[in-house]
This record gives C-alpha cells, sequence and structure tokens, in this order.
C-alpha cells in the first residue's frame, strides 16, 4: 500500500491548538561524505501530548512546553510500499543548513551513500479524540541508505535557492529540502505505520541475501 502524507510543515514553528493538522519531522540527515552533517537546530512544538513517552526513541521533549530539536518540518512523505522504493520527503530547515548542502551540491557527489536518516510523523486521531505515531523508522530506529539516482547520475536531491517566510509574525526563514532515499545494499529495515491509535502495523524495507540465497545465485 502507498502511502502519501500531506504535513503542515508551518504548525512546529507556530501551533495553532485548535487545528488537529498532520505534523511531521525530518529526525536526522546525514551523509554525501559531507564535512558537516545537517544538524538538529530547529527547536519545534509538536502536538503528541500523550502522558506516555513517544514509541519512537529518537524523539526527546525538551521542557513543559515539550518542544523537540530535529533538523527539519516535513511538508510531505511518500512511500510507495515496496522494499526497494524510494522514501521521498520534502520538508524546510534551516538557513545555515540549506548552506551546507547547496555548497555540496554545487560539487560532484563523490558518494551517494546516507548514513543516518529518520524521520516522525504524527496525526490526531478524530473517532478516538488522540493523537498518535503514524510513521518512523523501528528497527533499527534511524536509516543507512543512498540517494535515489536514477540510471546512476541523476541524485534526487535538491535544496531550494530562495527562502520561505515561515510566518508573516515571524522573521524567520526557512529552505525547501527534496530528496529520495532507496535502502543500502543486503539491509533490512522495519517501518512503523499507523492509521489511528489502535491499528499500528509494520511494513519492511530493504532487502537482505542469505548465504544459501547468495550460493545459488553466484
Amino acid at each position: 500500500m502507498a502511502l502519501d502524507l500531506n504535513c503542515d510543515w508551518r504548525a512546529g514553528f507556530v501551533m495553532d491548538p485548535n487545528k488537529k493538522q498532520r505534523v511531521g519531522y525530518l529526525m536526522a540527515f546525514e551523509g554525501l561524505d559531507m564535512g558537516e552533517f545537517l544538524k538538529p537546530d530547529i527547536e519545534v512544538f509538536t502536538p503528541f501530548n500523550s502522558n506516555e513517552s513517544p514509541g519512537y526513541g529518537e524523539v526527546k521533549f525538551e521542557g513543559d512546553d515539550k518542544k523537540i530539536t530535529c533538523v527539519g518540518m516535513i511538508e510531505n512523505f511518500s512511500f510507495g510500499g515496496g522494499v526497494g522504493d524510494p522514501l521521498c520527503i520534502s520538508a524546510y530547515i534551516s538557513s545555515e543548513n540549506a548552506n551546507i548542502l547547496q555548497a555540496k551540491l554545487k560539487t560532484t557527489l563523490s558518494t551517494n551513500k546516507v548514513t543516518k536518516f529518520a524521520w516522525w510523523i504524527c496525526n490526531f486521531d478524530e473517532e478516538n479524540k488522540a493523537w498518535f505515531e503514524e510513521a518512523y523508522p523501528k528497527a533499527p530506529t534511524t536509516v543507512v541508505g543512498q540517494v535515489n539516482a536514477p540510471g546512476g547520475k541523476d541524485f534526487r536531491i535538491q535544496v531550494a535557492q530562495e527562502a520561505t517566510k515561515i510566518h508573516s509574525t515571524l522573521d524567520s526563514n526557512v529552505y525547501n529540502l527534496y530528496l529520495e532515499v532507496i535502502p543500502a545494499a543486503n539491509s533490512t529495515y522495519n517501518f512503523h505505520f499507523a492509521t489511528s491509535t489502535k491499528t499500528p502495523y509494520i511494513r519492511n524495507w530493504g532487502l537482505k541475501v542469505g548465504n544459501n540465497a547468495a550460493s545459488a545465485t553466484s
């Protein structure tokens, strides 16, 4: 089953308690042999107000208002559902992180390896009147993969050159990041997804070739 999750990325910066919108967070993105990895330098709100800690252990609440620190706010998360399908994310990142990536992408990439990739998406269950965790990498809790490059050269990663204003009342700008990540060779992952507070499910991603299978195909 394919997924296409649109998120209210501005809600992390300016939360409206009267709205019950889906909110997503880019928790980590490292790789491409960057001298400086993208830093989790955005402190934002989360509507997730369960009395229990999040099931996703990479999320750490800070302070009484339960803010979290992340790399970016997700605008859209899509996934075809197959074991080799790319994870596609559009997110908004800080100007500092955008400058790092823009400089990197102006050069010829020596590698498309992604050493750490993670996300966390929350939504509101109208029937049960509670927030729930809709999507995150469950085991392992971060992903190793590659930036998708169909044909071996068309790297599916780009950073906007022009800034986007967060809100008319805030003097802060962010930059859109779009990337597609495919699984690393010979590795598998379990992703947590849910359609409500009571309907979680696991989706497998990646492919691992066992010794017997490897011998049979050699």
